[in-house]
Parts: C-alpha cells; sequence; structure tokens
C-alpha cells in the first residue's frame, strides 16, 4: 500500500511540475502599461545618446494611455513629424515654424528644455496645429526598444499619453 502512495505521489508530483514548466512557457509579459507584449516583438535597449544619434525619429502613432488614438493634429499632414538629437540639441522637422530645444540624458530617461520656434503664421490652420502640439510628443519617460525585425523604437510615455516614434534611415546615409 506503501509503495502504491508513493508512486501516485510521484506521478502527480511530475505532472504538477510538468504543467508549471509548460505553464511558465506560454506565458506573456506585460508592459507598464498592462498591454500585452510578445517578448519576441519588442526587445529592451539601454537609454544611449549614439543610439539617439544615429537614428531620426518619425512619430507613428499618439494614444492616451487606454490606447486610443490622440493629438490627430499631428497625422494630418503630408509629411510627418521628425525628431533628431545630435550633441544636446533635439530639433524637429517637417513643422512649419523652425523647431528646437536642448536635451540631457540621465541614468534612465532623456530630458527636454528650453523647446523655441520661429513664430510666422502658418496657413492651413492644422499646420499651428502641428507646430503646438509637435513639442509634447516628447514630455515623459523614454524607452528605447527594438522590434521583431530589428528596428529600433522610441516610446515616450507621459501622465496622458505615449507617444511612439520608429527610427529611420540612419542620418550618416541620410545626408
Amino acid at each position: 500500500m506503501m509503495k502504491r502512495c508513493a508512486k501516485i505521489y510521484s506521478l502527480a508530483l511530475s505532472c504538477l511540475i510538468a504543467g508549471t514548466l509548460a505553464m511558465t512557457g506560454c506565458q506573456t509579459i506585460a508592459d507598464n502599461n498592462s498591454r500585452v507584449v510578445n517578448p519576441t516583438q519588442a526587445v529592451t535597449l539601454p537609454l544611449a545618446d549614439a543610439t539617439l544619434q544615429n537614428y531620426r525619429w518619425q512619430l507613428v502613432s499618439v494614444t492616451d494611455l487606454a490606447g486610443k488614438p490622440t493629438k490627430l493634429e499631428l497625422f494630418n499632414q503630408a509629411k510627418p513629424l521628425l525628431v533628431d538629437f545630435d550633441k544636446g540639441r533635439v530639433s524637429f522637422d517637417n513643422t512649419c515654424n523652425r523647431m528646437w530645444g536642448n536635451y540631457s540624458l540621465t541614468d534612465a530617461n532623456v530630458l527636454i528644455k528650453n523647446i523655441v520656434s520661429t513664430r510666422m503664421m502658418c496657413m492651413p490652420e492644422s499646420r499651428m496645429a502641428f507646430d503646438a502640439a509637435a513639442p509634447s510628443t516628447l514630455q515623459g519617460q523614454f524607452k528605447l526598444t527594438q522590434d521583431s525585425k530589428g528596428t529600433p523604437m522610441l516610446t515616450v510615455t507621459d501622465n496622458s499619453q505615449i507617444s511612439l516614434f520608429k527610427a529611420i534611415a540612419n542620418k550618416a546615409i541620410a545626408k
């Protein structure tokens, strides 16, 4: 009787361990915003000045924290918002007015300061709205990731929105 109980216990324990390992292998990882992320699609990269400076960053989406698109004025233009980082200076491209500011890299974030712009009147009015909304895309916590195709992605999250940029042509190649 004792041998039979030991065999049943051993079998049950083996099944429990195998089931736990199988479930662990199938788990997904959630990011800070509780959206499910497939670990094969996004790899976190170190927040490094060289990575920021080696690419131009194209804005691809702005959503609220629930994932609903927002700041639609940033996407109704002929050309997308582009951001460049270079030696402590950040600039915005495809805006009506020239826009730039300073940035500094801390241990865990990028701080954007002193954004200024020229003050030309832009027509149609949607161009002015585009310019007004552009700086808000760089306010918040920065995170660098790499998608499943190896493209660096820059996510900036604040208390009300998430801005997502993708890396485009290397500056050295684009010039």
